[in-house]
């Protein structure tokens, strides 16, 4: 090292003094010269100055001025500085670039010291050059970086907090000050619990114990700010260990989640709420991801589950574990179309074991997320069983109301028509009676024909019971009616005739051979149908009844098919059922036969169908409710 103290050096002339030196000065990396400031002039420099600048030795002695025309002109000043510092006797250090040989760029450090002469005038400089480019470029690295560090700690957005082994803040970013209200300085030096209350503290004497232990912890804590009000932070800390493993500190970074922690908390509440009333709704709701997955539930579904599939709903499951084999296909369709049209609505009953059915309104939506694509579906269920046996009470008043008008306007055209021509008769049979001249043969005969119109009343009124008796509610005893058991009880009763035109009979009862119902009037239908086709058979053919039943869904349908003469529907079909409305005078008959069967099938809370041809026989569906579950 050259002295830091100005020197001024007086000359020397031992030749074997000067010769060991440069060979010392020679065999070093650093650069020794020496220079005559009088005439600015190189007058030794050692070979080190080739690897230094690209020059040798002689180029400098040529050239006096190549060591200071090197000097990067940005940094000329320092050359001026470097000359001012020599004349006044004082030693020189400084740094600057360089221009290579080669073009590029280096840093040097000189250090210089002046020689004067016995007047004390500056004659000469002596002094040492060394290479620091790397190091200036390592500091340069590190100031870069340190610049580099600084800016992403102070434009963090997050908090960044140092203490030291007692707690002590020793250093925080801008962010921090954001956060709590204070300024860098105010929090210098304060323990970390200056900025909790009593509650926050304790919690926070724990955590930091657990961080001298060495442990890394993400947690929320409560700070209160400058200005008295908490805020919420979340915390990412982690100890800190100097080289021999002693806790000398922690650093954490922190987040202001107040906002967030509020909006948390109003979630909350708003979810509980929303899920008190999930939970005590009529309706029953289940959630499922678009993988088809239950993701949510209310009480009221978990009951329905388990009333009428004995499951159990639980979270993850697939919601096809909940539905009958055979219905899923349905359950396919019908999310494509939920996904397609959003929502998709209908009603469901299930049949009870009393005979009676529960009613459900059944109604499917799509959950579609922020680009409007499905990401999941609820199904929701309502037990509708009051307002739609209010309905079909409903219906079946209004449906009886408009009957029972029909009827009067029937039993008005009937009394009108049917029961006035006989008692016309009677009236002008009594008028016969009265005169004076008749005789015996002839009031007997009168007697007679008064006696035939009374019948008619009297028959025209037993009909009249008869389809007021048919029209009342059916209490009567419900029982399990075996169709089989039916046709061939009609069979023995109709035997002799049944035997007289050679009817033949197919039944097929495959699907369902039976069903709960009234026997007395189904058995009522199945013999006026049955002795219609045998009535009203075509000359020369043997009567074929046919008789079959299918199951569809709900309903029971029983079809009846003859190959008699038919029925002209087209002239016919508006007075198909109605009372006293014969289509065939060929053969005897009161036309109350078909009327009676649509009165019975609609008291049973049926519906009936007729198909039927002129030569080409008739055909008569009758579908019924199923009334009991199995059945």
């Amino acid at each position: 090292m050259l002295p830091n103290k100005p020197i001024a050096v007086k000359m020397q002339t031992q030749e074997g003094t000067h010769d060991n030196l440069m060979a010392f000065f020679n065999a070093m990396d650093e650069v020794f010269f020496a220079v005559d400031t009088v005439n600015m002039r190189v007058l030794q420099i050692s070979d080190a100055c080739e690897k230094l600048f690209g020059y040798k030795p002689e180029d400098f002695m040529a050239g006096n001025r190549l060591l200071f025309d090197m000097v990067h002109p940005a940094d000329s000043d320092i050359v001026v500085d470097e000359q001012r510092s020599l004349e006044r006797a004082e030693q020189f250090t400084g740094q600057f670039r360089i221009i290579h040989k080669d073009g590029t760029i280096r840093w040097v450090e000189k250090k210089t010291i002046p020689v004067l002469d016995h007047s004390g005038h500056l004659i000469k400089a002596q002094g040492i050059i060394r290479d620091i480019t790397s190091g200036k470029a390592e500091k340069e690295t590190l100031r870069l970086s340190e610049e580099l560090y600084r800016q992403i700690v102070e434009t963090a957005q997050e908090g960044i907090w140092t203490i030291d082994e007692n707690e002590k803040t020793n250093f925080v970013n801008s962010k921090i000050g954001e956060i709590l209200g204070y300024s860098a300085e105010e929090m210098m030096g304060k323990e970390l619990y200056d900025f909790m209350d009593e509650e926050g503290k304790a919690y926070a004497i724990a955590c930091m114990e657990r961080r001298r232990n060495g442990a890394k912890e993400n947690l929320n804590i409560r700070y209160v700010k400058k200005n008295g009000e908490d805020v919420w932070a979340n915390i990412s800390a982690n100890p800190i260990f100097d080289k021999t493993g002693r806790y000398r500190g922690a650093l954490a970074m922190v987040t202001d989640i107040t906002q967030s922690k509020q909006d948390q908390e109003a979630l909350q509440k708003s979810e509980a709420n929303l899920r008190a009333i999930f939970d005590n709704t009529d309706i029953a709701y289940v959630l499922f991801d678009d993988e088809l997955k239950i993701v949510s539930f209310n009480t009221k579904a978990q009951k329905y589950a388990e009333e009428r599939g004995n499951k159990t709903l639980e979270m993850s499951q697939p919601i096809k574990a909940y539905f009958p084999a055979e219905r899923w296909t349905f359950v396919e369709e019908l999310l494509a179309k939920v996904s397609r049209d959003g929502s998709v609505e209908y009603e469901l009953n299930y049949p009870k074991a009393d005979g009676t059915a529960e009613w459900y309104q059944v109604q499917w939506f799509v959950v579609k997320n922020e680009a409007h694509m499905p990401c999941g579906f609820v199904v929701a269920n309502k037990n509708i069983t009051g307002h739609k046996i209010a309905g079909l009470e409903r219906e079946k008043i209004t449906a009886d109301l408009i009957q029972q008008n029909k009827d009067l306007e029937q039993f008005t055209y009937i009394i009108s028509h049917n029961l006035r021509a006989p008692v016309a008769n009677i009236i002008g049979l009594s008028y016969l009676i009265d005169e004076k001249d008749e005789t015996l043969s002839e009031l007997h005969e009168v007697l007679e024909k008064a006696a035939q119109s009374a019948k008619d009343i009297d028959t025209v009124i037993k009909d009249l019971n008869h389809i007021l008796q048919t029209r009342k509610v059916v209490n009567e005893q419900k029982d399990l009616v075996v169709f089989n058991d039916l046709v061939n009880g009609i069979k023995g009763d109709m035997q002799q005739v049944i035997m007289s035109e050679n009817a033949f009979f197919e039944c097929t009862f495959d699907e369902i051979d039976a069903m709960f119902t009234v026997q007395s009037f189904l058995y009522s239908i199945f013999y006026n149908i049955i002795s219609n086709s045998i009535k009203y058979r075509r000359a020369g053919i043997a009567p074929l009844i046919h008789i079959e039943s299918h199951r569809l869904n709900d309903k029971i349908r029983l079809t009846f098919k003859d190959n008699g003469k038919g029925i002209d529907l087209d002239k016919n079909a508006a007075n198909l059922f109605g009372l006293y409305k014969r289509f065939d005078t060929t053969m005897e008959g009161k036309g109350v036969g078909l009327f009676m069967v649509k009165t019975q099938v609609e008291a049973l809370g049926g519906s009936i169908s007729v198909k039927s041809k002129l030569t080409q026989g008739t055909e008569i569906t009758l579908e019924f409710p199923v009334t009991k579950a199995g059945v």
